[in-house]
C-alpha cells in the first residue's frame, strides 16, 4: 500500500511539475522560507497557478533552447495538463485510487506524447534527462529525511 501511494505522489509530482521549480538552477538567488511557504499555500487554493506554469515553461524554453513556436504549444500543453489534473483531483473523493491513478497515469502519457510532437529528438532527450534527475534528487531527499539509513524491520530486513 506504501508503495502504491508513493508511487501515485511521484506520478502527481512529475506530471504537476512537470518542468518544475527543480528545474530552476536559474540565477535567481535563493528565496526565504516566508515567501516560498506562502506560494506554497497559494497553490493549495489555486492561487499563482498560471505565473508558476508561465516560468516554469519560460525555464523549459531557455533550458531546451524553443522557438517562440515550441513555446506556445508547450504552453499550451502544460495549461491543458492542468486542466485535466485539476478536475481530476477534484473528483478523487468519488474514485477509488487505482483508478485515480490509472487517470494520473493517461494524462502524464498524452502530454508526454505530445511533448514528443513538439520537441526535437535532442529537447526531448535533455528533458528526459532532467526529469530523471529530479526523480533522483527525490529519492534522495527522501532518504534524508529518514535519516540517512535503510528502514529495517527488527529481523534486519529491508
Amino acid at each position: 500500500m506504501k508503495k502504491q501511494l508513493f508511487s501515485l505522489a511521484l506520478l502527481l509530482g512529475l506530471s504537476a511539475s512537470f518542468a518544475g521549480a527543480s528545474f530552476a538552477a536559474d540565477d535567481r538567488p535563493a528565496q526565504g522560507r516566508e515567501q516560498r511557504q506562502g506560494r506554497d499555500q497559494g497553490h493549495r487554493r489555486g492561487h499563482g497557478s498560471a505565473q508558476d506554469r508561465q516560468r516554469r515553461t519560460d525555464t523549459l524554453a531557455q533550458e531546451l533552447d524553443l522557438s517562440s513556436k515550441q513555446k506556445s504549444k508547450v504552453e499550451k500543453i502544460f495549461q491543458d495538463q492542468q486542466q485535466q489534473m485539476h478536475a481530476l483531483r477534484s473528483r478523487a473523493g468519488s474514485n477509488d485510487r487505482s483508478q485515480l491513478r490509472e487517470e494520473a497515469k493517461r494524462i502524464h502519457e498524452s502530454t508526454d506524447q505530445k511533448l514528443k510532437d513538439v520537441l526535437s529528438k535532442k529537447q526531448y532527450a535533455q528533458l528526459e534527462a532532467k526529469r530523471q534527475e529530479r526523480t533522483r534528487q527525490m529519492g534522495s531527499r527522501q532518504h534524508e529525511r529518514r535519516g540517512g539509513t535503510d528502514r529495517r524491520d527488527f529481523n534486519g530486513r529491508s
